[in-house]
C-alpha cells in the first residue's frame, strides 16, 4: 500500500442509482472526513458531488484494488445526522435512489445579494381573547411528556374556517420554542406565504422575531437561491426559530426543532408528483418529528379521509375547535338549468355568471366589499372543436386537449406547446374552432363587461409567472383592498383570512366532480369547503355570502360543503372506502412506464405485470393489469401504469421488492400517489 495512513470513505453520489446495487461508493483520502460533509468525487469520466457517510482505516485488498481519491472536501459537516437519516427513511418508504433523496437536501450555495429592505410596519394587534376549546388545545399540546410516543405528541387540530387554528399555533410556538428551539410551519401554496410571514411579524413583533432579524426564515421555490442559502445557513446555526415555507422547507437542516405545524394539512400540494423523490411532506413531517421528538400539529378544517381515521383510531389526538365568528354565513346553491333553459328551449346566448351571482357581486361593489371567484381551469375554454368534422384539438406531445387563451393562439398546460395564431384541423385542415368549457380568462373577459369600473386581478399560474413578486404583489393588493373582484383558481381557495371580503363564487362546481378518481370526492368537498370559508372571517363588519353554481343542485357532496357539514360526509366515504378497500384501509403504489415507442411501452408493462403476478402468492397484495392512464401520453412520450393495492398494516413481500428494484430506466414509482388514473 502507497500510504497506510490513508482512510477509506463511503459517499453517496448526488445522482441517481440503480436500486439493484448499493447507494455508496468506497473512496481513499488522507485523513479521516466527518459523516455529512460534501465532498467533491470523481465517478465514470465526471466530477460530482456527494455526501460522506462512514470512515475506515485503510486495509490490505484482495487483487490489490486500488480506490480513486476524493477530490476536494467543499464543506465539512454540510448535513446533520437527523438529515442523513431522514433521506435514509424516504430512500426506503418512497423507493428511489438515495442520490437522488440526498439531492433535495443541498442548496444551491450561491451568495446573497444584499437589497435595500424595507422595514415592515407592524400592525398594532388587540388583545386576542381565548376561548376555552383554544385553552384546551395549547395546554394537551404544550404538556410535558414522561416518554414521547406519536399517540401523545401527534395532533390533528380540526375546526371549520374561522375557528381559530392559527392562534392556537401562535401560542403553542410560543410556549415551545424558548431556550433556543425551533418551530417549522409547513403552508402548501406559495401565494398563503405573505400572508402568514405578515401574521407571524405582527405576533411575535414585541419579541423581535422578523424576517429583517433573521429570526424568521422563509424557505419555498420563488425565492432567489442565494437567499434560500443564507436562510438554510441561519437555521443549520440555530439563528433562526422560526421557519415558514412550502414542501421543500422539510429538507432544512434543523438544529433543535420542537413543533412542526402542517397548516392545511388536507392539500395534495403536500406531495411531490411531477418528479423524484415523490414524498408527501406529511408523511415525512411525522418522521422529523419523531427524530426531534417534536410536537406535530396537523390542521386543517377538512381534514383528509386518512387523517381523520387516523385521529379517531388514537393515533393522533384530536383536537376540535368550534366556529369563533358569530356572523351568520349564507350560502346559496344556484341551479344552472334555470338559466339556461327557458320554457323548455335552450338559450342561445348565456353568460357563465347567474343572474344571482351578478347581482350579489353588484351589491357588495357597491358597499365596497371584495369579491373571490374561483373556477379550477385555466384559459378561456376547457377545450376546443373543430366546427366542421368536430375533431378536438389536441397537443401533438401529450395528445391532450389545448386550452384556447386569451391572446388568440392555443396552449398545452401539461407542457407548453403553443400553437400559431391561425391552427388548422389536423383531420379536415378547418380553422374554424369552437371553445367549450371554462377557464379563468374567459371569466375575466366576462367580469370585465360586466364591470367595467372594477378592479379585477386572474390569479392562476399563468399570471403568477415564476417570480415570488408577483405572489407577494397579489396578496399586498388584495389585502390593501387594491382589486375588488379576484378570479383564480384553487392557489386562492385556501387560507386567506381577509375580513373585507363579503362574497364567494363558485363558477362550476360540476367541473370538480369530472376527474374519475377515488380521492374526487374529497378533493372536491376540501375545496368547495375551503373557498366558502373565505367570506364571513372573524373581524368582518357584513356577514358573508358565498354563490355555488352548478347543474346538479341535488349533489349531496356539494350540499354538506356548503353546509360545512364534515361528519357527515366522512361517514358517507368511509363507507365506500370500507367497501373498495381504499386508502386508509390500503395503501396503493402506482408503477408507471414511459417510452417514445408505443409498442415498447405495452411490452416492457405487460412483462413486468406478468412477473409481479407470478410470485404474488399473498392475498393481501392485488396486482391490477397494465392500463392506459387518463393522459396516455406527456411530453411525446407514451405511457402505461401498474397499480398494486396492499392491505392495511401488510406490506411488500421481498420478492416484489427485489422486482422493483431491477426495474429498467423509463419506469416510475409512485408510493401513495395523488391519484390512481
Amino acid at each position: 500500500m502507497e500510504n497506510k495512513e490513508k482512510y477509506i470513505i463511503s459517499v453517496v453520489p448526488l445522482v441517481k442509482i440503480l436500486l439493484t446495487r448499493d447507494q455508496f461508493f468506497y473512496y481513499s483520502f488522507s485523513k479521516k472526513i466527518p459523516t455529512g460533509s460534501l465532498v467533491k468525487i470523481p465517478l465514470g469520466k465526471r466530477n460530482i458531488e456527494g455526501i460522506t457517510l462512514s470512515n475506515k482505516k485503510n486495509f490490505p485488498r484482495l487483487g490489490n484494488i486500488k480506490l480513486r481519491n476524493i477530490s476536494k472536501i467543499i464543506e465539512e459537516k454540510f448535513l446533520t445526522s437527523k438529515q442523513l437519516n431522514l433521506a435514509k427513511f424516504i430512500s426506503d418508504y418512497y423507493i428511489v435512489s438515495l442520490g437522488t433523496v440526498m439531492k433535495s437536501f443541498i442548496p444551491k450555495r450561491i451568495k446573497s445579494r444584499k437589497y435595500k429592505t424595507e422595514s415592515i410596519k407592524l400592525k398594532k394587534t388587540n388583545e386576542i381573547r381565548l376561548t376555552k376549546e383554544q385553552k384546551l388545545a395549547i395546554k394537551e399540546i404544550t404538556k410535558k411528556q414522561k416518554k414521547y410516543t406519536p399517540r401523545n405528541s401527534h395532533f390533528l387540530l380540526y375546526g371549520k374556517s374561522s375557528s381559530g387554528k392559527t392562534q392556537v399555533y401562535f401560542e403553542t410556538i410560543k410556549k415551545l420554542i424558548s431556550k433556543n428551539r425551533q418551530a417549522l410551519i409547513l403552508l402548501p401554496e406559495i401565494t398563503i406565504a405573505s400572508q402568514e410571514i405578515e401574521r407571524y411579524e405582527n405576533f411575535f413583533g414585541e419579541k423581535k422575531l422578523s424576517v429583517n432579524n433573521q429570526n424568521i426564515a422563509v424557505l419555498h421555490s420563488k425565492i432567489s437561491k442565494g437567499k434560500f442559502y443564507e436562510n438554510w445557513k441561519n437555521i443549520k446555526s440555530g439563528k433562526t426559530k422560526i421557519i415558514i415555507g412550502t414542501r421543500q422547507a422539510i429538507f432544512a437542516p434543523f438544529k433543535n426543532l420542537k413543533i412542526i405545524v402542517v397548516d392545511e394539512e388536507q392539500d395534495i400540494s403536500y406531495k411531490q408528483w411531477e418528479m423524484q423523490p415523490r414524498y408527501n411532506a406529511q408523511v415525512v413531517a411525522h418522521e422529523l418529528a419523531n427524530k426531534f421528538k417534536a410536537k406535530l400539529i396537523l390542521g386543517s378544517a377538512t381534514p383528509r379521509i386518512s387523517t381523520y381515521y387516523k385521529a379517531l383510531k388514537k393515533e393522533y389526538k384530536l383536537l376540535k375547535l368550534s366556529e369563533l365568528s358569530h356572523q351568520s354565513k349564507k350560502s346559496k346553491i344556484v341551479d344552472l338549468r334555470n338559466e339556461h333553459w327557458k320554457n323548455w328551449k335552450k338559450v342561445k346566448i348565456v353568460s357563465p355568471i347567474s343572474k344571482k351571482l351578478e347581482a350579489e357581486i353588484r351589491y357588495n361593489l357597491k358597499y365596497n366589499q371584495q369579491i373571490i371567484l374561483f373556477i379550477n381551469h385555466q384559459g378561456m375554454s376547457a377545450f376546443s372543436a373543430c366546427v366542421n368534422c368536430k375533431e378536438v384539438l389536441t397537443c401533438p406531445d401529450c395528445e391532450r386537449a389545448l386550452t384556447y387563451r386569451k391572446k388568440g393562439n392555443y396552449e398545452c398546460l401539461h407542457c407548453n406547446f403553443e400553437t400559431g395564431d391561425f391552427p388548422t384541423c389536423p383531420k379536415c385542415q378547418e380553422m374554424v374552432f369552437k371553445n367549450v368549457g371554462l377557464g379563468t380568462e374567459k371569466i375575466e373577459s366576462e367580469i370585465e363587461k360586466m364591470f367595467p369600473g372594477a378592479k379585477i386581478a386572474r390569479a392562476d399560474s399563468s399570471s403568477m409567472k415564476k417570480s415570488i413578486k408577483s405572489q407577494q404583489k397579489l396578496w399586498e393588493d388584495f389585502s390593501q383592498k387594491k382589486i375588488d373582484i379576484l378570479i383564480g383558481t384553487q392557489m386562492i381557495a385556501k387560507a386567506w383570512d381577509i375580513a373585507s371580503v363579503g362574497l364567494v363564487g363558485i363558477i362550476d362546481a360540476d367541473s370538480l366532480f369530472s376527474f374519475p378518481d377515488f380521492q374526487t370526492e374529497e378533493n372536491a368537498f376540501s375545496l368547495i369547503s375551503q373557498a366558502t370559508g373565505r367570506t364571513g372571517r372573524t373581524r368582518a363588519k357584513f356577514f358573508g355570502k358565498s354563490i355555488i353554481q352548478t347543474y346538479h343542485p341535488e349533489n349531496q357532496i356539494i350540499k354538506w360543503a356548503v353546509e360545512k357539514k364534515y361528519e357527515k360526509f366522512y361517514q358517507y366515504e368511509i363507507k365506500e372506502r370500507t367497501l373498495l378497500s381504499y386508502p386508509p384501509f390500503s395503501k396503493i403504489i402506482k408503477l408507471t412506464f414511459q417510452d417514445y415507442s408505443k409498442e415498447k411501452t405495452a411490452r416492457e408493462t405487460e412483462r413486468i405485470y406478468n412477473e409481479l403476478s407470478d410470485i404474488n402468492k399473498n392475498k393481501f397484495i392485488k396486482i391490477f393489469p397494465s392500463q392506459d392512464p387518463l393522459n396516455p401520453k406527456i411530453r411525446g412520450r407514451y405511457r402505461k401504469q401498474i397499480i398494486l393495492k396492499i392491505s392495511e398494516n401488510k406490506s411488500l413481500s421481498k420478492k416484489i421488492e427485489k422486482i422493483f428494484h431491477r426495474l429498467r430506466n423509463g419506469w416510475v414509482i409512485d408510493v401513495d400517489p395523488i391519484n390512481i388514473i
